[in-house]
């Protein structure tokens, strides 16, 4: 090859090298180019935004127990079923709880029995005790106006007695004035005999004399047949006084009996209250009886025990003819329906971070699917503060580290692809700031 060959040779390939030089030199600055509007792009992205990969999805679990005890005779549903709410998942045998019904339905009649007597009893006895208070005050009361009757008689027939006594004395007197009267008219008599025997007087004379003498005496036995009378009289006015100091001590004994019997009767008055405090009693035991009633077939309720919340079975422990307690979990139900996102941000990430803020969900299960949802709220502390064991920043081995924050974003509703969450996914939210 000649000399101008290999210099023509030389200059096109340093052309070459030249061009190629130079589209490099394009080619690197379109990347940089390119690159400075992504960063610039990325940067002002990121700061208007804020993300994290911290994040699961979140919903209501409902455990389902039984509230009695008792044997599983049916399981109604498989794991992973979906549920309505209300829907029978586990029936117990009820025969056990079925003849405690039956038991306190008999107690229910008993105390509904006990309540009718004891309620009928409290007007009888009231309506009882008030005939025999009116019955027991009539009787009292003449009782008094017995006594006062026969106090009134008595003193009545004491007159008379004194009256009685007093024409005794005076009966008395008489028959000493006619028992004086005779003894001088039988002196003057026997003095007039003399006389006519001596011829001093005239036969008339002695007859005047007999005849005062046989009317004194005449006068004399009328005397004393008033005064018999008399006496007569004083022993039928001390008869009478003696029976109407009887009569006197009965309307006293009477009255003691009547006001006993009174005492009696109003005593009974306390009985009304017991017999109202019975039947508040036995009110009481009939609402116990009805409470007892009403746990009994609640408890028989509880045979069936039905889905809390519509969603999807899931942690199925029990079995046909498993023994089961009050409060032993059986299984429990997702509400698939409603779930949310608890993002645990960083502290310094929230500086922004408001409710309501809008935000885009990506599951990692589902790659693509892109969920939009909004700020809920903030909790009120961090992640390590409610923890089990929170930390002691004053033992003196403190760390600056930084705190993680649960945000809870909720979904917007009626979206695609919302139902195929479920608790414990893993997510990247990203809140828009902005």
């Amino acid at each position: 090859m000649s000399v101008i060959e290999r210099v023509d040779v030389f200059r096109r390939l340093d052309a070459w090298r030249r061009r190629r030089r130079t589209y490099a030199f394009v080619a690197l600055g379109v990347v940089a180019l390119c690159a400075a509007v992504y960063g610039i792009r990325l940067w002002r992205y990121w700061d208007r935004h804020v993300s994290t990969d911290d994040a699961f999805v979140e919903t209501h679990v409902s455990p389902v127990s039984t509230r009695v005890r008792g044997t599983v005779l049916e399981v109604l549903v498989r794991d992973n079923e979906e549920v309505a709410a209300g829907a029978p998942l586990v029936r117990l045998d009820p025969r056990d709880l079925e003849v405690k019904v039956h038991q306190t339905r008999a107690a229910l009649a008993t105390a509904q029995g006990r309540l009718r007597a004891a309620a009928a009893g409290v007007p009888m006895t009231e309506g009882t005790t008030r005939s025999q208070v009116g019955v027991a005050e009539a009787s009292a009361a003449r009782a008094v106006l017995g006594i006062d009757s026969a106090a009134r008689a008595l003193d009545e027939r004491r007159s008379k007695l004194r009256a009685r006594a007093a024409a005794v004395q005076a009966a008395q007197a008489e028959v000493a004035a006619r028992q004086a009267d005779f003894d001088r008219a039988g002196l003057d008599r026997g003095r007039t005999a003399e006389l006519l025997e001596r011829k001093l007087v005239a036969r008339q004379d002695f007859d005047h004399a007999d005849n005062a003498f046989k009317t004194a005496g005449s006068a004399l036995e009328a005397a004393r047949q008033r005064l018999d009378v008399a006496h007569a009289e004083v022993a039928q006015a001390e008869a009478e006084v003696a029976t109407q100091e009887v009569v006197l001590a009965q309307s006293r004994r009477q009255r003691e009996e009547a006001e006993h019997t009174l005492g009696d009767a109003r005593s009974r008055r306390g009985e009304v209250t017991v017999r109202s405090a019975e039947a508040a009693s036995a009110e009481a035991q009939l609402a116990e009886a009805r409470a007892a009633l009403r746990e009994a077939e609640l408890n028989l309720e509880y045979t069936t025990i039905a889905a809390p919340v519509s969603g999807r079975v899931t942690r199925r422990t029990v079995e046909v003819g498993q023994t089961v307690q009050p409060g032993q979990p059986l299984l429990a139900v997702v509400d698939v329906a409603n779930v949310w996102v608890v993002a645990n941000y960083k502290e310094t990430q929230l500086t922004h971070v408001r409710p309501g803020q809008p935000a885009t969900i990506s599951v990692d299960t589902h790659p693509g699917l892109v969920l939009r949802a909004r700020v809920d709220s903030i909790q009120s502390g961090t992640g390590s503060r409610f923890s089990l064991l929170p930390p002691e920043n004053a033992s003196g081995n403190f760390v600056k580290v930084v705190q993680r924050i649960p945000v809870k974003l909720v979904l917007e509703p009626g979206q695609q692809g919302q139902t195929l969450l479920v608790p414990g996914m893993s997510v990247v939210p990203v809140i828009q700031l902005r």
